[in-house]
């Protein structure tokens, strides 16, 4: 009998993980580009588009925000602290691409700049994949934030 809710309680942990794994966010070599990017497409039915995210981007004080008819380009950036004091700023650039319907979502270029100094992630050497994790934990909330259009405070 404990046996069997050993296997069962396995086998629902297995799911979990696998089902987590399967919608995890994060950053791939793009061959083309020679950089890490996380890209995704949404389908929407919503008018403005463009606008509403060159709002969003402005309200989260992305940089160099520049719009075209069918694009939108602007810089980010998140910190991290290393060891509880150092803080590594973490820049990024947001591209994103419309078309009838959609749009094409794209997180990419990253650079990471500390009192040493600034170095691309592609540049990091051994210390490249410890940073993609990192990066990949920060996605899901980069995504969520850019993605949160129209959206109020209200006190």
């Amino acid at each position: 009998m404990k046996n069997i809710r050993t296997i069962k309680f396995l086998m629902t942990l297995n799911f979990v993980l696998f089902f987590i794994n399967s919608f995890a966010q994060s950053l791939t070599f793009n061959d083309a580009t020679s950089f890490y990017e996380y890209s995704k497409i949404k389908d929407t039915a919503t008018n403005g588009l463009i606008a509403n995210f060159k709002n969003r981007l402005e309200t989260l004080n992305y940089k160099s925000v520049l719009v075209t008819d069918s694009a939108i380009v602007g810089i980010g950036f998140t910190n991290h602290l290393v060891m509880g004091f150092a803080t590594v700023e973490i820049k990024y650039v947001v591209k994103l691409f419309f078309k009838q319907n959609r749009y094409k979502l794209t997180v990419t270029n990253f650079i990471l700049t500390d009192k040493n100094g600034s170095n691309p992630l592609e540049g990091l050497g051994s210390f490249k994949k410890k940073w993609i994790g990192i990066i990949d934990k920060k996605l899901p909330d980069i995504i969520k934030n850019i993605e949160t259009l129209n959206k109020t405070e209200t006190w």
